[in-house]
């Protein structure tokens, strides 16, 4: 936000310096981010007169000229200026200024020269080499700044002549996001008169257009725009704007482009009220605030056209859309220098909307930025009310035609009860009820009875909390001494979520698995490449943009997606994330849980089982004594069906393992196999840190060696598993390591390697001992349908 300090003084004719200005708005406010002096932009430059002018004798283009400029002699300078004239009244850059040559690139410090062999003390300048083609358009690229009509002194610093003596003030916005009514002069105005305790010199306009004739404007969308007015006005004429008004909105940035519309931008950096003009000629029958159709265009004053969605509120007429609502104005209904009649708008449209369309269509205009600020309904006609008093002043012959104000629910009025003593025990210093009522007053809080009624325009005060605030903003967060708050301490007891999530992050990344930190949103393309439906996730109404267009209901796609942009890098990525996700309980509720999502990729034929290891080793970790896994029908939309379990806690299903549909790692570039494990970890901590029964190590060697067996391709790796661990009390534990198919060597086979661990208590194994026992297990395996291979 860009304040003139000038335009300040106007209202507070008192005013401190401008640096006590900007470190009271430091000190109450908001950070103020730059000061910048428009004197140091023509430091050097000032007002002269051709004296002569005769040509060059080396050049046709240029111009020898004398000029004075207020010393004991002419100055000559060599100039390539097409209307140089003897008595022109010139901008003159002397040795020592800094200059943009021809408008373009980094500034030149000008310095005594030979142009041709002719020396040359300076530079006469073009507008745009001195910041001033705005306000001086030049009709041809090699004309000169003509300063005639201003009849100054020669010599006098350019600034003194043009009013270039302002101050600009940059405020950094973030800090007044919650409040719009610091996007405005005035705005800031009320907040240095409040803090400084000095007169504001201001009364908004005010005007009453309800003895006007009605015309028509239909509202299809009052929820999203709760009001729009508009006031008809003929007889006017886009003249040249007066120099208070183009002073406004130089301290923007902003070129004046005729009073019809330089009012509208008036009212909007002035008042903070955005208004806009339409050309009331081009409009054809009535007038309609409605919603674009899906793939309706618009072509908008900046000279490019838009697509629209079913989500962009317009203003149109029977036949073409007349402005984008709240963000730009439309070509086809633009004032021009030939429009006589007017339709002045001024509206609240819905903050979150427009936020999305600019998001969505790339556009960032000044008046979105305050709109998206939730601007005060009630206070809609402020803006109008200012044009028509400008209007009534430079042109005479301008009339009031017809009025409309679409405005079925008016706001209602805040109130907040008085609590002192809350007030005094919020902050930790002692005020007086008459303390607060003056502080309060400084800001426009009056106090009627035992009720606080903040003004019109602070929309952001809706509590006690707000107003002990604004007590300590503006006595000074200085005078609150520091005190050290008591205390009680207790024990904290740790949630074994909390530790679960910890525990299973420490021992993944000590198993190569890479922690991944991805948003808490998707969208329809990531969720379409898994295999998934967009319309199962949550839609956001204000997304960040359209790659983060919904809340994510699983980690494993998002997961996938940062497989496929790191693969370049990275081959067998082990990734995963234990984060939130979100999902709709049947009702208009949301319910959110901690899930842990894994995915590991592999160019072998063993995922599945690998993961399985994963898993394993999760819930020794995280204490999860017993879990089952069985087939189901019911698997993500991204996971294999002939190759995904649902795992079984406690009787419940807690999450999924196995690997990702063929198709969905094709659709993410992933070549090889990709095992996945999905937990809710939210549903699993009833389980976490179980009990476990105490056992005497054994004194005693423990023992292993592999076995292989082959069976049918459709038999489970569990179902021989678990008849080698039934097979003896000496087996201590079972690993699938290693399958093997081949339809070549075992047609409608495979072969499973499993190491067996065994160990006893009361004596070394001996090889008898051992030999005993894998006949036992051959025969137990046989009896499922194995075979020794």
């Amino acid at each position: 936000m860009k304040v003139s300090y000038k335009v300040l003084k106007k209202y507070i004719p008192d005013i401190k310096s401008p640096e006590e200005v900007a470190q009271d708005l430091i000190m109450h406010t908001a950070e103020v981010e730059e000061m910048h002096s428009q004197k140091k932009d023509f430091e050097n430059i000032v007002y002269g007169k051709i004296t002569s002018v005769i040509p060059h004798d080396n050049a046709d283009s240029l111009r020898v000229c004398m000029v004075d400029i207020g010393e004991e002699s002419d100055t000559q300078i060599v100039c390539g200026g097409s209307n140089l004239q003897v008595g022109q009244g010139v901008a003159i850059a002397k040795i020592g200024a800094s200059v943009l040559w021809h408008g373009q690139g980094d500034p030149v410090i000008m310095k005594k020269t030979a142009i041709r062999g002719v020396e040359s003390s300076g530079m006469i300048c073009a507008a745009e080499e001195i910041g001033l083609k705005d306000e001086f358009p030049a009709k041809t690229e090699t004309e000169i700044i003509d300063l005639t009509h201003l009849q100054a002194k020669p010599g006098t610093p350019l600034d003194e002549v043009l009013g270039k003596d302002d101050i600009i003030l940059e405020i950094d916005n973030k800090a007044i996001n919650h409040r719009p009514d610091l996007f405005s002069h005035i705005g800031i105005a009320r907040e240095v008169s409040a803090i400084a305790g000095k007169k504001l010199d201001y009364e908004h306009a005010q005007r009453n257009f309800s003895n006007l004739n009605e015309f028509s404007i239909q509202n299809d969308i009052q929820n999203e725009v709760k009001r729009y007015m508009g006031i008809k006005v003929s007889g006017v004429q886009n003249i040249q704007s007066p120099d208070y008004i183009k002073e406004v909105l130089q301290s923007q940035g902003v070129e004046s482009k005729g009073l019809l519309v330089d009012i509208t931008n008036y009212s909007l950096y002035l008042y903070g009220q955005p208004t806009h003009c339409f050309d009331a000629d081009t409009i054809k029958g009535d007038m309609h605030i409605r919603f674009a159709r899906d793939g309706e265009q618009f072509e908008a004053l900046n000279g490019k056209s838009y697509t629209l969605s079913s989500s962009d509120i317009v203003i149109a007429d029977e036949i073409n859309i007349l402005a984008l609502g709240g963000v730009i104005g439309g070509k086809a209904s633009a004032v021009s220098d030939t429009t006589s009649n007017i339709i002045i708008e001024s509206a609240w449209f819905d903050q979150a909307i427009l936020r999305q369309t600019g998001k969505r269509l790339g556009l960032r205009t000044d008046a979105l930025n305050v709109f998206e600020k939730d601007l005060i309904v009630d206070l809609r006609d402020i803006g109008p009310s200012l044009i028509i008093q400008e209007l009534e002043k430079h042109l005479p012959n301008m009339k009031l035609e017809a009025f409309k104000d679409v405005y079925p629910t008016k706001e209602s009025t805040v109130t907040i009860p008085y609590n002192g003593e809350f007030i005094s025990m919020l902050l930790g210093k002692e005020y007086s009820k008459d303390q607060i009522v003056e502080i309060l007053s400084r800001v426009g809080i009056e106090l009627e009875g035992e009720m606080l009624l903040p003004p019109s325009w602070r929309k952001d005060l809706t509590n006690i909390a707000d107003i002990a605030e604004e007590v300590a903003r503006l006595d000074g967060y200085g005078k609150i001494e520091m005190t050290i708050p008591r205390i009680n301490i207790g024990a904290v007891t740790q949630s074994p979520l909390y530790k679960a999530r910890r525990d299973v992050r420490n021992y993944l990344v000590s198993d190569g698995f890479f922690e991944l930190y991805t948003y808490s949103f998707t969208n329809k393309t990531v969720i379409e490449k898994a295999l998934g439906d967009i319309e199962t996730h949550i839609p956001l109404k204000n997304y960040l943009s359209e790659e983060l267009s919904h809340m994510r209901a699983m980690l494993i796609p998002n997961l996938l997606q940062a497989l496929e942009d790191n693969s370049r890098e990275f081959k067998n990525l082990k990734l995963f994330e234990c984060e939130k996700v979100f999902h709709t309980s049947g009702t208009d509720s949301i319910s959110e849980n901690y899930e842990l999502g894994l995915i590991e990729q592999s160019h072998t034929e063993n995922a599945y089982y690998s993961i399985q290891n994963t898993l394993n080793d999760i819930f020794a970790k995280l204490g999860v004594l017993s879990h089952s896994l069985e087939s189901t029908n019911e698997i993500p939309h991204f996971a294999h069906g002939g190759r995904t379990a649902q795992v079984i806690v406690r009787g419940k299903t807690v999450g999924y393992i196995g690997e990702i549909h063929p198709k969905a790692a094709k659709n993410f570039g992933a070549t090889g196999r990709i095992g996945f494990i999905t937990l809710d970890m939210s549903a699993l901590e009833p389980a976490f840190y179980g009990l476990v029964s105490a056992k005497e190590i054994s004194n005693f060697q423990q023992n292993n060696f592999d076995l292989n067996f082959v069976v049918d391709t459709q038999t489970p790796g569990k179902k021989i598993q678990t008849a080698i661990s039934k097979t003896d009390a000496l087996i201590q534990k079972v690993e699938l390591k290693d399958i093997y198919e081949s339809q070549e060597k075992l047609p409608g086979k495979r072969s499973l390697t499993f190491k067996i661990y065994i160990q006893s208590d009361l004596e070394t194994l001996s090889d008898s001992i051992k030999n005993t026992l894998i006949e036992k297990i051959i025969d137990k395996v046989s009896k499922v349908g194995g075979t020794l291979r």
